[in-house]
């Protein structure tokens, strides 16, 4: 069976940095040598590790590394960022949720 980090390292072919999964799991409070089970995969915690990923993917650079090249189109990042937004609503997570910019948006004042 798959551990928590391997689940979290499938989201995507993309290499996320260890760092920045370890990084999420633990400020989600997600044991990522745990067993991935399906209870484990139910809990907020792990959605909203997930939705963190999602949300970084989202915002990665394209990188080429080893000879194989990954990027990701405008429309890819945008479901990205609705995938994380599905699941922070479905946890009720308002803290990553964007906020509405009001104000000026023109050339001249």
């Amino acid at each position: 069976m798959a551990t928590v980090l391997e689940s979290l390292k499938g989201i995507n072919a993309y290499p996320i940095p260890l760092r920045s999964l370890v990084d999420a799991a633990e400020y989600r409070g997600l044991d990522m040598t745990a067993e991935a089970t399906q209870e484990v995969m139910q809990t907020t915690a792990y959605k909203l590790t997930q939705a963190d990923l999602l949300l970084w993917l989202s915002l990665a650079p394209d990188v080429t590394q080893g000879g194989q090249s990954y990027s990701f189109t405008d429309e890819q990042r945008v479901q990205f960022r609705n995938r994380a937004n599905a699941l922070y609503g479905e946890c009720q997570e308002e803290g990553n949720k964007p906020k509405s910019i009001y104000g000026y948006k023109g050339s001249r004042l």
